[in-house]
């Protein structure tokens, strides 16, 4: 189509990293990419593609990764990166504040303002606008850790 504009159209879907949540299992002592399948079975991941079930009492390791940052002074979860740009979700926290900034988003013309849903809050800012990165992990028990309680 002559003078699209439409980035699909024109075959440019911009490359997306996903930042956080980042599941991971560590089984026989190598790290994988995971994600629960069923209350007891966990699946690994080689290079994005599914490998193996394996049951939560034969991994050595099962935890979670979010990625954290502050964007303007409050603090949002960095769920992924395009474009040079940071997605930013808030769920919790000072949800007046949040409001106020997204009723306004003329102030910052250089983000992109959603709000899907009452309190969910989503930017996509650019990376400069989101400083102190920062990583969480929360564990999950494997069955080491409850046949211990």
């Amino acid at each position: 189509m002559a003078g699209s504009m439409c980035a699909e159209e024109e075959g440019q879907v911009p490359e997306i990293r996903k930042i956080s949540p980042a599941e991971r299992a560590v089984y026989r002592g190598e790290t994988y990419a995971a994600a629960e399948r069923v209350p007891a079975d966990v699946q690994l991941y080689r290079d994005g593609v599914p490998w193996k079930l394996v049951p939560v009492a034969d991994l050595d390791e099962w935890y979670i990764i979010r990625t954290w940052g502050t964007f303007l002074e409050h603090e949002f979860e960095v769920v992924d990166e395009r474009d040079g740009r940071y997605s930013l979700f808030m769920t919790a926290g000072d949800g007046q504040w949040a409001a106020r900034v997204w009723a306004e988003p003329e102030a910052y013309p250089e983000v992109e303002f959603q709000r899907p849903e009452m309190m969910m809050f989503v930017a996509l800012a650019p990376k400069d606008m989101v400083t102190d990165l920062r990583e969480e992990r929360t564990d999950y028990p494997t069955a080491e850790e409850t046949d211990d309680r």
